[in-house]
């Protein structure tokens, strides 16, 4: 798709007088130090002006790091955005996780910006985070070599074609009224709570996915989320007045361990731990465990009061850390938890 429109548009195409030299492209191997609890990763820096042949030294770098997973950190003023889209689509191929700022190893990311070409690019990422002290900014498309004769609307092309890499990377299309209301010479910032509206940033966390799904005996709701911690799914029953609660974590091969018991569980709603009592099963499959709780009607009407519901498997209550997931309730989805809950228990209350 981008080919297709830099051949249209036929020019470079520039959203901001970028700092000199072309984007350098640093790439490091795992480093434990800065996960977080996560799996080890790569660690690239994207540091400068995103020119032509940025995406190809992306590419590059990508191929070095294979599998292993990667965290990106931009730093760029701007450049060629069609590049800069470019390499959005290389790192959400890659699975790629992009934050704004840069990371030397060992210590804390130091502050960074992200405007114009970069804040495209910083869409690939599937995990997408601007910390505190950095800045994300876009601004609106101009063209280097001015009118082509015989040239199609080149501004028409040009915002459809973001338009269609905005939509494709899951991000809110009020992203593009703000970069193309915006005076050429001017970036507009985006407060926190502007890039969380249109899912700019996810700090971590894909929006969580509730459903109501048919399976033989009956239906059941089904909430499942995505985290740069792995998948947490649960799933809610009902039989005759009572809410049956499967969990399902992805812990790879800890899980067969951890099916072996020992383990104290609680329900985590929005802020708070409630002591769960223990399962009526644990089953390791495929990397993953899964627990079956019968609640009680207080728990189970907790859950239809809450923005947000997890399972935590703790080796004591005091335990500083523990295994599990919390799977967020959104405002359309808190409604059919609310609903599928009490039209279970209150008939039976």
């Amino acid at each position: 798709m981008l080919s297709t429109l830099r051949n249209l548009v036929g020019v470079s195409i520039l959203v901001c007088a970028a700092s000199a030299g072309a984007m350098t492209v640093r790439l490091e191997r795992p480093d434990s130090s800065k996960t977080d609890g996560r799996a080890a990763s790569w660690t690239m820096n994207l540091d400068g002006e995103i020119d032509a042949g940025a995406p190809a030294r992306v590419a590059a770098a990508l191929r070095q790091s294979g599998s292993a997973g990667v965290d990106v950190y931009l730093d760029s003023t701007g450049g060629d955005l069609l590049a800069g889209m470019e390499i959005g689509q290389l790192l959400r191929k890659a699975g790629a996780a992009t934050h704004v700022g840069r990371y030397a190893g060992g210590s804390a990311p130091t502050p960074g910006v992200c405007y114009s070409a970069c804040s495209l690019a910083f869409l690939g990422g599937v995990y997408r985070y601007v910390s505190e002290g950095s800045q994300y900014g876009v601004h609106r498309v101009s063209r280097a070599s001015g009118p082509v004769a015989g040239d199609l609307d080149t501004g028409q092309i040009v915002s459809a074609g973001i338009a269609r890499y905005i939509r494709g990377m899951g991000v809110g299309q009020g992203l593009l009224d703000l970069l193309v209301q915006k005076g050429e010479q001017g970036i507009y910032l985006l407060s926190d709570a502007e890039m969380k509206a249109l899912n700019v940033v996810n700090n971590g966390r894909q929006t969580a996915d509730w459903s109501l799904e048919v399976a033989d005996g009956g239906g059941y709701l089904r909430g499942m989320q995505d985290t740069a911690y792995g998948r947490g799914k649960i799933a809610l029953l009902c039989d005759k007045g009572k809410i049956l609660m499967f969990t399902f974590y992805q812990v790879g091969d800890q899980a067969a361990g951890m099916a072996g018991g020992g383990w104290l569980h609680s329900l985590l709603l929005d802020g708070d731990v409630i002591p769960l009592q223990d399962p009526d099963s644990v089953v390791a499959d495929k990397g993953e465990i899964q627990t079956f709780f019968t609640l009680t009607q207080g728990q189970a009407s907790r859950i239809a009061a809450s923005h947000a519901v997890g399972h935590a498997m703790q080796a004591t209550r005091d335990a500083p850390t523990f295994m599990g997931f919390k799977l967020d309730i959104p405002g359309p989805a808190s409604q059919k938890v609310h609903a599928f809950i009490n039209n279970c228990i209150l008939p039976h209350q």
